[in-house]
């Protein structure tokens, strides 16, 4: 059997095993079709297929994204989305040793290579202050608005994932927000997190993280997508 049939064949025999199938689970099965196709397409330019990869990874955050900038216009003042925060709500536990190394670079570690476009790159800032939710509109953006185009200060903090390329704001939420809305500006991060080699000590089945030594549950996502990128990046690092 075909390795992208024997691994699609394989999701289908997990869940073939519950009577229910969650939206979700449904949706999470479909994705894997897809990064299976593009991981196994005819082609011999590699770069070629981690670009189109990485652009599956965008398509699946960028509602995340959109939720985490707007939910405080959709709330009353204090009630908004809480920020993303690494590892809790990536995993939905605090990882160990025995299940995930969690691998920290500094700042200075972290090459310029590795900046973040705020027009194309997920960036996953979180409004929530109500009084920036007013004074930060129209302000920063380009030439024309009061704080000019966005620059990247000391307050704007973003710890970057690899091999997933998501960057997680921990500082500077509204004005990075604002690069992000008039597609202007890039960012550096100030953490870089490598959890390429960490990628085969857990699953994601559609619900939960598995351990793959154990096979028990060990925590859930905030969000599912969170998951799907997981087995993503697995093709990614092939």
């Amino acid at each position: 059997m075909h390795k992208v049939q024997f691994e699609i064949h394989m999701f289908h025999c997990f869940f073939k095993k519950k009577k229910t199938i969650s939206a979700n689970e449904q949706s999470f099965i479909h994705v894997m079709e897809w990064a299976n196709k593009i991981a196994n397409r005819n082609t011999h330019a590699l770069s070629r297929k981690k670009e189109a990869l990485h652009d599956l990874i965008k398509i699946i955050m960028k509602p995340i994204q959109a939720e985490h900038i707007r939910n405080a216009y959709l709330s009353s003042p204090h009630n908004a989305i809480t920020e993303i925060k690494f590892p809790m709500d990536f995993f939905g536990f605090y990882p160990t040793d025995q299940e995930i190394t969690i691998k920290y670079l500094s700042h200075e570690d972290s090459p310029v290579k590795y900046s973040l476009k705020l027009s194309s790159d997920i960036v996953l800032p979180t409004c929530w202050h109500p009084s920036s939710l007013i004074y930060n509109l129209g302000s920063i953006g380009h030439q024309a608005r009061p704080s000019g185009e966005f620059t990247q200060n000391c307050n704007h903090r973003v710890t970057l994932i690899l091999p997933m390329m998501i960057g997680i704001v921990t500082g500077g939420n509204h004005s990075i927000t604002q690069g992000i809305l008039t597609g202007n500006g890039e960012i550096t991060p100030s953490g870089l997190v490598d959890l390429s080699d960490e990628l085969n000590k857990i699953y994601f089945n559609g619900k939960h993280w598995i351990s793959s030594t154990t096979n028990q549950i060990i925590g859930s996502p905030r969000y599912p997508e969170l998951g799907w990128i997981w087995e993503i990046a697995k093709l990614l690092t092939k």
